[in-house]
């Protein structure tokens, strides 16, 4: 076998049809990237168009995501003289899908705020799976965002809130919980964290009643802690954590899962919580959550499709309810005497993406009793921003409601997919959605306007990237936001330049030689599916539409040739798809049959063989035979859904399979497998979603494997695993690639962006494996 170089790892793109975008040179500013915007929306159904209603949708779930959940073993300690994992961004992507100027910032999904509540400067976040934030300047142009929790075991948070007992305003609860709308991955579930401190440190509570438990909200009233959970119910301590109990099934509470608890401002005491079951419910509490009682007379809109209950209480008292039925807002309620009575207001249509499951939030005015906000998935036309409306229940009825972005704002608005509002110290009103955080001045009028919070926040989902060695850039694929690309190596700041749900990321640096590269981008479907062409000074050139597949997958995995880019796989959920004419101008794209791929789980062409390949589909690993793929061996007992697959750059008979929890290794091209899990399940926690081969001072080499809680190597063919690198944080990471041109691994985290390792000279095995 040839020494393990890695010097030509690189990317092959796809041309198609026709469509060129435009000729000549066009530097990549807002102005040429919303005519790349206008290509994609107008997609035609031959090449994948996404209609107007699924813009913004989030991927189905899938079964096989949700294994048993488990509090995961502590993180080893990384070697003292470990490389140092960088964060490059994005902090965060500029020019994306919001009218927030000067900017049109977006990061990643935040799912809950937590405002202080004399102090307009301080703010904490919980992002979907970047952790916990907080800021001291967030009424700034640019608020520094500091990360609370990198070293903690999950990194999902579903909710955060202040302790109002507490008169220095340090301690705070967080929950942990899956919201993310990338069919809900993420960090194991594990229980309540909480500071007394103001975050400087935390301790998890809870993690074995409330293991598994899906947490919408929580509350702290000094040694009373509440966690209402969509899985289990409402759980409550009254030690600070130390036990828990489950409160539905008793104290008046019917059995069901809480969708959401809300405190009342001006009684500590009080509390409100809706109950999904047989017939959705809310309910209220009078001695901070022992006791409940159904105050759900007169909600007509409460039904057995009924999927979400948001409330909020605002001035005087006066409590706010939305309900969403089948992901649509169907109901808004206003009562004034604690839900004795009930009186319905307009409905606004606030979820044209059906996604009013996930993406409802409400605010009730704290200083004016007859003032709501409400905010859901999206507009229904480009650039399909969020939609958020203003409800006044002293006007007429059929004109209470009316917009709070776009022409109710200034021309401004916010990012899709709201997850929650709350007001400051200052009464602005704080907004949370997929793209980040933003605030509205004024929001009482229509002359106020938003703009971003976001800052230095990097926060983003990113699920799959490619790496550009002729510019040296980085592009990804993300949840929600698009695909965006770095500007240079060493700017935070990355560009958008592709809409909707980012599709997987490919480049081919190859075909152009060193005037530039092709880049390959999609969104969910393998919508607008097309290449972009890129001078070596990263200043885009040219796009051109690309043919579609029967069988597109939401991220549809794309992979290049490592030595020949001119071919292309494609992977249906049915079929796979190759391109052997990528590189020209009229590219062609056939079927090779069965079996499909899972998502990122391809690998193609190796030193000799450009035309070799890989794929993983169900519990199974394939082999391209000719034209054909064809079943390898059975993997041991135990596998389950193939996550990824690995190639050796330089062989094919060095093969590797990963699942959930699991390594398979083949050193004879599949005919048998052996499990090199070795050591993993002691120090490291599941959700194994990425493989990659890297080069070390061993000729066999070294692969790293992406988990829920960071890198892992071990020596190829070997099952002894150790931390890879050290300042990692404690995150899922969901792709992998390694740079010969750096001599470094690139990781795409699904929370907290992508991070760079530099292994050049890191005598990693030089001394026996540690």
């Amino acid at each position: 076998m040839l020494p393990l170089t890695f010097g030509f790892l690189t990317m092959l793109a796809i041309p198609a049809a026709a469509d060129q975008l435009a000729s000549g040179t066009a530097t990549c500013t807002e102005a040429t990237e919303a005519a790349i915007q206008s290509e994609w929306v107008s997609v035609s159904d031959a090449n994948g168009e996404i209609s107007a209603e699924s813009l913004s949708d989030r991927e189905p779930e899938d079964p096989a995501e949700f294994r048993i959940q488990r509090l995961p073993p502590p993180r080893p300690a990384s070697r003292s003289n470990a490389p140092v994992w960088q964060s490059l961004g994005p902090k965060p992507t500029e020019s994306a899908q919001v009218r927030v100027p000067p900017d049109n910032e977006v990061t990643g999904a935040v799912q809950s705020i937590a405002v202080h509540p004399v102090d307009a400067d301080i703010v904490y976040i919980g992002a979907v799976n970047g952790g916990i934030w907080m800021t001291t300047n967030a009424t700034a142009a640019k608020p520094t965002w500091i990360p609370q929790s990198e070293s903690l075991p999950s990194q999902s948070i579903a909710a955060i809130e202040f302790d109002p007992t507490d008169p220095s305003h340090q301690t705070l609860v967080a929950g942990t919980g899956r919201w993310s709308n990338f069919a809900r991955r993420g960090d194991d579930e594990i229980g309540v964290y909480r500071t007394v401190n103001g975050g400087s440190s935390w301790t998890l509570l809870g993690e074995t009643t409330l293991l598994g438990q899906r947490i919408s909200e929580v509350s702290a009233r000094g040694n009373v802690l509440m966690a209402a959970t969509t899985n289990g119910g409402l759980f409550r301590s009254i030690n600070t954590g130390v036990n828990w109990t489950l409160v539905s099934g008793s104290a008046g509470l019917p059995s069901g899962n809480v969708l959401d608890l809300a405190a009342d401002p001006g009684n500590q005491q009080r509390f409100y919580v809706s109950v999904d079951k047989n017939s959705p419910s809310i309910l209220r509490s009078d001695d901070g959550g022992a006791n409940w009682i159904d105050i759900s007379a007169g909600l007509s809109a409460l039904t057995n499709t009924t999927n979400n209950m948001r409330l909020s209480v605002g001035a005087a008292g006066v409590v706010y309810l939305a309900v969403v039925n089948s992901g649509d807002i169907a109901g808004v309620y206003r009562s004034s005497d604690l839900g004795a009575n009930w009186i319905a207001m307009d409905t606004p249509s606030v979820h044209p993406g059906g996604q009013g499951s996930s993406n409802t939030a409400i605010a009730a005015d704290p200083t004016d009793p007859d003032l709501v906000y409400i905010s859901g998935d999206r507009i229904s036309t480009s650039p399909f921003t969020a939609n958020i409306v203003r409800g006044d229940f002293s006007a007429p009825a059929g004109s209470q409601f009316v917009i709070a972005m776009d022409a109710g704002a200034g021309g401004t608005s916010p990012h899709a997919d709201s997850r929650d509002m709350e007001f400051d110290a200052n009464g602005e009103l704080l907004e949370s959605d997929d793209g980040g955080i933003y605030r509205r001045t004024l929001p009482a009028s229509g002359s106020g306007i938003w703009s971003s919070m976001i800052g230095n926040l990097n926060v983003t989902e990113v699920h799959d990237l490619a790496y550009d060695e002729i510019s040296s850039v980085i592009m990804i694929g993300t949840q929600d936001n698009g695909t965006h690309i770095q500007r240079t190596a060493t700017d935070p700041r990355w560009l958008f330049i592709n809409g909707g749900d980012g599709g997987d990321a490919a480049i081919d640096d190859i075909s152009l030689g060193f005037a530039g590269s092709y880049r390959y981008v999609s969104s969910q479907n393998l919508g607008g599916f097309r290449r972009l062409q890129y001078d070596a000074n990263n200043t885009f050139q040219a796009s051109r539409s690309l043919p579609g597949i029967a069988d597109p997958q939401f991220v549809t995995p794309l992979e290049l040739s490592r030595v020949d880019t001119s071919r292309l796989l494609v992977g249906g959920s049915g079929n796979i798809y190759e391109s052997t004419d990528a590189n020209t101008a009229n590219p062609t794209l056939n079927s090779l049959g069965a079996p499909g791929a899972n998502r990122n789980a391809m690998a193609f062409g190796v030193l000799g063989m450009p035309e070799a390949a890989v794929v993983g589909k169900n519990n199974a690993v394939y082999k391209r035979v000719g034209n054909a793929f064809v079943a390898t061996a059975n993997l041991p007992a135990g596998a389950a859904t193939i996550t990824d697959v690995a190639m050796n750059p330089e062989s094919t008979d060095i093969l590797y399979a990963v699942d959930n929890d699991q390594v398979f290794f083949s050193d004879d091209g599949g005919v048998s497998w052996q499990d090199l899990t070795g050591n993993l399940p002691a120090i490291s926690s599941d959700d194994f979603r990425t493989i990659e081969f890297f080069p070390t001072d061993v000729t066999a080499g070294g692969v790293a494997l992406g988990t829920r809680s960071g890198v892992y190597e071990s020596l190829s063919g070997t099952n002894a695993w150790s931390l890879l690198g050290q300042g990692l944080p404690d995150v899922l990471v969901f792709d992998l690639r390694y740079v010969g041109a750096t001599e470094s691994l690139i990781a795409g985290t699904l929370g907290r962006g992508v991070w760079q390792l530099r292994i050049g000279n890191d005598k990693i095995f030089a001394d026996g494996f540690e």
